[in-house]
């Protein structure tokens, strides 16, 4: 092994733990990582930064805006009322979830499509006394797997296209992937249909339970007239110091201020309401002039003041950032109650909490917060409060002909996808279903940069000799396993990845190795191009590996262990499907 690929082993591995630590975000980890194989002089910079011009990092940008346009349209949102009927079973309901929405996502990308259904899931699923996490997973699930379905259901596919492209391949066709994505939606729907739904978790959504059980953590506190608070503010009565209680609202008379401001003078008789725990309630009640107001204690949801649960979107300004650093309340005129993380729910020492991809927050505000913020590219807005924003109907009807346009110059090869999609966006912006502004909001600039970056890092595999070395490994293997046993190696090892680290950075990073196998062996390249990036979208192990996944690990309430037991056997499945398909094929 040469210094180069020793020093890329230690950039890699580096890169590895602060992805699996989720120390910093995925996008800036791998840019930093190319920028050090440019320092350390593997990549010219030229090398590292080719990336960004890749036409599949544009098709990307551009399916983001017309994905937008599907989404704010209300299309989604009517379909589904349409489709759910609360006479049916649940294999029937969850059947008829997933075929439409499977559909849709080979033709758009998935994270919009599950970022508005999962409110209106909700909705459906409280009115009709229906747990939703029996049908979260399904939602993310249909939308992944019909992102095999076409080149433009996911940015993984666009991806490996792009990199096919760079090596002067012809690169697949809208629907060279159908031949996988059809069969493997088919074989997903049903074992979600008739065997997965019964390994999932019958959990309340998390208003409910915040709802059920808010006298656990929800305390209430009256200012006495001989209190020493009487005319302080806020930060000078160090309310925002306290460890485990976090201030939500001051009740005052007939009024209620929430979020509370810093400045507030507090006056006697203001009732005080905090979120925390016993040992915070402990410490607050030893303060002179503070009464614990048990048994007056009010419901916080009220006329004035609305609960709502949202998620931080990954390109949120408040990843990584403490909430009592990020100016919450002020920005937001919001104040957060409880922040879910994982299987947990924090109550206490709120303001402490490092916020990260994937926290669900529930928030006390007024009713005008979803008017404020619901364009926000800071939250992805799943709370039961529909948000969807009605489109014309002639708005709609431009809207399904450029999708209906896409589809048929796709198959009749008349023009290339980015030509496709540059034109489509074009019209968007021409007819001003989308403005200029929507549009640069619409795109999801991380996804771009860990896209640009990872093909980066791939170059520097493939350039050192790495993934000559490795395809050397698993070729030597050959003689044990067969050429089925490789492919079967292949996509585990790519399976594995993706569900730890990123999709994206998988697939940058797998494909040189599979390019380098297919050559050694005499193989088709298309065929390994094919399994990176099926094995690299297909992630069902983990709330982590999939954009998608995560958007309802918090809404769900699921536990970690859901993904396993539920997505393991479908894991089995798609790997069992690809491989064979691919064999009848290419071999």
């Amino acid at each position: 092994m040469t210094l180069d690929a020793i020093i890329l082993c230690i950039i890699l591995s580096s890169m590895f733990i602060v992805l699996i630590k989720e120390w910093l975000s995925p996008e800036f980890t791998v840019f930093l990582a190319i920028s050090a194989l440019m320092l350390t002089g593997i990549l010219t910079p030229t090398e590292a930064l080719n990336g960004f011009s890749n036409p599949g990092v544009h098709t990307v940008a551009l399916l983001f805006i017309l994905g937008a346009a599907v989404s704010k349209s209300g299309i989604l949102h009517e379909l589904v009322n349409k489709i759910l009927s609360p006479k049916k079973s649940i294999s029937q309901i969850l059947l008829r979830l997933m075929v439409p929405v499977s559909a849709l996502s080979a033709f758009m990308n998935n994270t919009p499509i599950v970022t508005m259904l999962i409110p209106t899931l909700q909705n459906w699923a409280s009115s009709n006394h229906i747990k939703p996490s029996k049908l979260l997973i399904p939602l993310s699930y249909a939308a992944i797997l019909g992102g095999t379905i076409t080149l433009i259901g996911t940015s993984t596919n666009l991806i490996v296209q792009g990199l096919l492209l760079e090596k002067g391949l012809e690169g697949f066709h809208l629907f060279d992937f159908t031949y996988f994505g059809i069969p493997l939606t088919f074989a997903g729907i049903l074992y979600i249909v008739f065997i997965g739904h019964y390994l999932l978790p019958s959990r309340t959504a998390n208003i409910e339970t915040f709802q059920d059980e808010q006298d656990n953590y929800i305390y209430e506190f009256v200012i006495e007239k001989n209190s020493s608070l009487i005319g302080k503010t806020i930060m000078e009565a160090m309310l925002r110091d306290l460890n485990q209680l976090f201030l939500i609202e001051i009740i005052r008379n007939e009024s209620i201020i929430v979020p509370a401001p810093n400045d507030e003078i507090l006056e006697s008789g203001d009732i005080l309401v905090f979120s925390g725990n016993p040992e915070g309630l402990m410490k607050i009640s030893h303060v002179l002039g503070l009464k614990h107001n048990i048994e007056n204690q009010r419901n916080l949801l009220n006329n004035h003041t609305i609960l709502y649960e949202v998620g931080i979107s990954d390109h949120s300004p408040l990843l990584y950032k403490k909430i009592k650093e990020s100016h919450f309340r002020s920005k937001y005129n919001a104040a957060i109650v409880a922040v879910k993380r994982k299987s947990k729910q924090i109550t206490s020492g709120i303001g402490n909490v490092v916020l990260k991809p994937g926290d669900t927050l529930l928030l006390l505000a007024k009713n005008d917060f979803v008017k404020s913020w619901t364009d926000s590219e800071d939250f992805y807005f799943i709370s039961s409060i529909n948000t969807t924003n009605k489109q014309t109907r002639i708005g709609k009807i431009v809207i399904i002909g450029i999708l209906l346009g896409i589809i048929f110059a796709s198959i009749f090869q008349l023009l290339p996808i980015f030509t496709l999609a540059l034109i489509a966006t074009v019209i968007l912006l021409l007819t001003k279903i989308v403005t200029v502004s929507d549009a640069i909001k619409a795109i999801n600039w991380n996804v771009i940069i860990l896209m640009g970056s990872a093909i980066g890092v791939g170059k520097a595999i493939e350039k050192t000799g790495l993934a000559h070395s490795v395809a050397a490994f698993l070729i030597e293997l050959q003689s044990s396993l067969g050429i089925i046993g490789i492919l079967i190696c292949f996509y585990f090892v790519t399976l594995i990845l993706t569900e730890i680290l990123n999709n994206l950075a998988t697939a940058a990073l797998m494909f040189p190795i599979g390019f380098s196998i297919s050559l050694q062996l005499d193989l088709d390249p298309m065929m390994f191009a094919m399994i990176t990036a099926i094995a690299a979208s297909c992630s069902f192990l983990t709330p982590i590996g999939y954009q998608t996944n995560l958007l309802v690990y918090g809404p769900g309430g699921y536990k970690f262990t859901d993904y396993l037991k539920v997505g393991l056997p479908l894991s089995f499945i798609c790997m069992s499907v690809t491989i064979f398909i691919a064999y009848l094929k290419w071999l």
